[in-house]
């Protein structure tokens, strides 16, 4: 008599779905172009595939305006109401992060540094500088990666690249000093790091943690040039699904 195979039941949790808005570029007049593209127009374009995915969270990781006008950010504020029930935000090196909060915290925003959502540590760190394109983190702002828990799955979100993407245009305005940002990261506690900044999807990794950008909701650049060349694909997005025990996804929305 042959023995019947078991079946085993697995739990099925429910992800938490997260969805990484980056280098929007709004402007205080609604009518202005970013690249030869209009930044209103772009991002309300994506917005509907953004809502297919219904997130849980949203984290906008910078360069939200290209003027840092309170217009432009009260008018991304209005744009994303109501895509996710929670809505987290960094400065990029475009944005002036006085105005930025004085507008998202009205909005109900979160600044963080450290967030829980859906098991995970979500890390917020501000690398943006005043006047300058590119970023840095001194102590303050630094601290909120030291003694990060093994055992809590965490995603850091940071606006500049802490790893060169391949495109010379844009990796000359990095993460000045990268080697103190990665030395302070926990490999058993961060699973990913997620920037934007660069304008193109990348994933590579470092010192065994994934390093994934997220497109611009405006403009993208075709990889690895030397100058900034448009992708014709249009405005895009990353999305994340994660996993209370640290397992997670990752991928690419467009427009349309």
């Amino acid at each position: 008599m042959s023995e019947r195979p078991q079946r085993i039941a697995f739990p099925m949790t429910k992800p938490f779905t997260l969805v990484q808005l980056s280098d929007c570029h709004l402007s205080a007049d609604p009518g202005a172009e970013y690249r030869g593209q209009n930044a209103d127009a772009n991002l309300l374009s994506l917005l509907p595939a953004c809502r297919l995915l219904a997130p849980d969270g949203v984290v906008l990781s910078g360069d939200v305006a290209e003027d840092g006008s309170a217009e432009a950010y009260r008018r991304a504020a209005r744009m994303i109401a109501g895509l996710a029930p929670d809505t987290a935000w960094i400065p990029g090196n475009h944005d002036e992060r006085a105005t930025m909060s004085e507008v998202f915290d009205a909005a109900g925003y979160r600044a963080g540094p450290l967030l829980d959502w859906g098991g995970w540590r979500i890390v917020l760190v501000d690398s943006a500088v005043s006047d300058r394109p590119e970023g840095h983190l001194d102590d303050v702002r630094a601290a909120p990666l030291q003694d990060l828990p093994a055992e809590r799955p965490t995603i850091v979100f940071v606006h500049h690249q802490p790893i060169a993407v391949g495109s010379p245009w844009i990796d000359k305005y990095p993460l000045i000093e990268p080697e103190r940002f990665w030395a302070m990261l926990n490999p058993q506690a961060v699973k990913v790091v997620a920037f934007g900044h660069v304008h193109q999807a990348f994933s590579g990794q470092h010192r065994g943690i994934a390093c994934l950008s997220a497109p611009s909701s405006v403009a993208n650049s075709q990889p690895g040039m030397d100058r900034f060349t448009l992708d014709p694909t249009g405005p895009k997005a990353r999305w994340f699904r994660l996993w209370p025990d640290g397992r997670w996804l990752s991928g690419i929305v467009s427009a349309g």
